[in-house]
């Protein structure tokens, strides 16, 4: 089970460093990659995913109602015990609802389930997206704005996806081969990514950032095995919930408090510390998934 662990988790740790260690000699502008990355190379990963053969949109809603009922039960667990974080609610809730998904989740169940834990993967995405910048803006806002939802170019990839699975579309193979090596970019770039983040980073408010930190992880392994009670998950759907639980905070979660004003340099704490409490957490979480 070590060796299991860590042919999964060494592997996201050490491009991350690449990208933190790099970021930290050269500071790159790393703005238009980041843009084409989320733009396109997502996108497209998510397209390919579901279009494939082997996905059925059918078999998947049990995973697509247990992926939302983790979210919202993490926040409902969170309410209460936001004022043990040292954030209000405003700022502690999302961080506890929504995970660094792409960046660090889509690599961990590459690694952890090979291409078949693709398309869990990417439903679980896109699910968060939505609600990331719906509900979660809404609790930093006090609004929801619905737009994020229809000019967001990772459901449209979604839907493209699913009517092409559902529809047995074959790709051309040209079309098939350019999509799969833009797709195949995203996982290291999101890593190298996240690393120099990180490194342009400042960590105000520490204690902070491990109060939370703990907290979230605490609150979101309550609220999977919550979930996974009410909705029975087996193999490689129930341990990527699992998996999912157990990641740090997305960082958009700064992204969102630094555009409402909403305790923005305690979230970039808890954001950041909740990256470095990971390395303790994730392997936890693989092997409960396994376990």
């Amino acid at each position: 089970m070590f060796s299991k662990i860590a042919s999964i988790t060494l592997p996201i740790f050490t491009l991350v460093l690449v990208g933190f260690m790099y970021s930290r000699r050269v500071k790159p502008d790393l703005g238009g990659a980041n843009k084409l990355v989320v733009d396109v190379a997502l996108p497209v990963l998510i397209f390919i995913s579901l279009s494939a053969k082997s996905f059925d949109p059918i078999s998947t809603l049990s995973f697509t109602g247990a992926s939302m009922v983790l979210i919202f039960l993490s926040g409902l667990i969170a309410w209460p015990l936001a004022k043990f974080s040292g954030t209000s609610k405003q700022a502690f809730l999302p961080c506890a609802m929504f995970t660094n998904v792409g960046p660090i989740g889509i690599p961990l169940v590459a690694l952890a389930y090979g291409p078949e834990g693709m398309a869990p993967a990417v439903v679980l995405l896109v699910i968060s997206n939505i609600l990331h910048f719906t509900l979660g803006a809404g609790v930093m806002s006090g609004k929801i704005d619905w737009r994020m939802v229809y000019a967001n170019p990772l459901v449209w990839a979604t839907v493209l996806g699913v009517a092409s699975a559902q529809l047995r579309l074959a790709l051309p193979a040209w079309v098939q081969t350019s999509c799969t090596m833009i797709g195949s970019v995203l996982v290291p770039m999101m890593l190298m990514s996240l690393g120099a983040r990180l490194a342009s980073s400042e960590v105000a408010d520490a204690r902070v950032g491990v109060q939370s930190g703990v907290l979230i992880f605490i609150v979101r392994l309550a609220a999977v095995f919550l979930t996974l009670c009410l909705i029975p998950l087996q193999g490689l759907e129930r341990g990527a919930l699992i998996l999912f639980a157990c990641l740090p905070p997305a960082v958009f979660n700064f992204m969102l408090a630094d555009k409402f004003q909403v305790e923005p340099h305690k979230v970039a704490s808890t954001v950041i510390v909740g990256h470095l409490l990971s390395m303790a957490f994730l392997p936890l979480g693989i092997w409960l998934a396994f376990f």
